[in-house]
């Protein structure tokens, strides 16, 4: 018996032991990081999946909006706080990567400071104007740019919406002036309010403005036209062949975060967003909802977008900041 009970004893030493934090986890409030202002894409998607993961794991999730400089505040107070799991970001993921080529310096990197949970939805991007801009096509709005260089005014919410109209501009032949905010939120009030004509964004952010008909749609920048938005035509069939962008969004967590508290966030996540109601919500924006089959399958996925839009980024000659 004493035998027995040494070579349990052996065996059990080589068992890696779960950290109590991840045993109990979660015991207290957990936050969400969103590197944009309230009111835009990612804002309006993580606060309807932040409700349902509270009402999953019996903790708040408590949404922080931490917008400007190029939305990379947030995930660099992300990457410097403690990886226990109670600090995540949730990045809309192409201007996130995109940064990481943009910028010359940042106080972080996009592949060694965070574990990726999930990606969790996916939205087209729609160029959208004011009722009072004279262009009401894409082909108007390519020759009123041409026929007016420099003079129309586009809101660049983000590093992407900025890459996007720059390679579209490229392609076509025409000259805007790019004007950077801080998120969707506060560019989309400048939109509404007739202080800038155009601008990008993902239809999750602008569907109740178009639906109540405070601002236009003239393209999607997805390959085949929506379903939920059947009549607006696609960037590709109208003005610039082969141009597509889908604007997706995922959940990161810091550095050295334990496996178990990633493996038990990704459950939860893919959970929520096979719910009816998460589904509903998201739909309802024009989003798709997006169950990743694992961590290493996000983080495959991250890894190869990340070199796309790094060559699109280089392809497009803009300058790094």
């Amino acid at each position: 018996m004493q035998r027995i009970a040494a070579l349990v004893a052996i065996a059990l030493a080589f068992v890696p032991a779960v950290p109590a934090h991840a045993q109990n986890y979660p015991s207290k409030p957990i936050r969400l990081i969103v590197p944009y202002a309230p009111g835009g894409g990612t804002d309006v998607l993580t606060r309807a999946l932040a409700k349902r993961l509270a009402e999953q794991t019996g903790q708040p999730f408590v949404i922080e909006n931490h917008g400007g400089a190029g939305a990379t505040i947030g995930p660099s107070m992300a990457a410097k706080a403690a990886p226990d799991g109670y600090t995540l970001v949730v990045v809309s993921g192409v201007p996130f990567l995109i940064n990481q080529f943009m910028f010359a310096s940042l106080p972080y990197d996009t592949v060694t400071d965070f574990e990726p949970i999930s990606r969790f939805a996916s939205v087209p991007m729609l160029l959208v104007s004011h009722p009072s801009f004279p262009a009401d096509t894409p082909a108007k709005f390519i020759s009123y740019a041409r026929e007016n260089p420099g003079k129309v005014s586009f809101g660049a919410p983000d590093e992407m919406t900025h890459l996007a109209m720059t390679l579209i501009s490229q392609g076509t032949g025409t000259k805007v002036t790019i004007v950077p905010y801080k998120g969707a939120g506060p560019a989309l009030i400048d939109l509404v309010g007739g202080h800038i004509p155009m601008m990008m964004s993902s239809t999750s952010a602008v569907m109740p403005f178009l639906k109540d008909g405070r601002i236009k749609a003239l393209a999607i920048t997805t390959s085949s036209r929506s379903p939920a938005l059947p009549q607006v035509p696609t960037v590709s069939e109208t003005i610039l062949p082969s141009f597509e962008l889908n604007a997706w969004f995922g959940v990161f967590a810091p550095a050295k975060t334990p496996k178990e508290i990633v493996n038990y966030l990704h459950t939860e996540i893919a959970k929520a967003v096979n719910t009816p109601e998460i589904r509903e919500r998201f739909e309802s924006l024009g989003a798709t909802p997006i169950e990743m089959l694992s961590t290493p399958a996000f983080a495959a996925y991250v890894k190869t977008e990340r070199d796309r839009w790094g060559k699109a980024f280089q392809a497009s000659g803009l300058p790094r900041q």
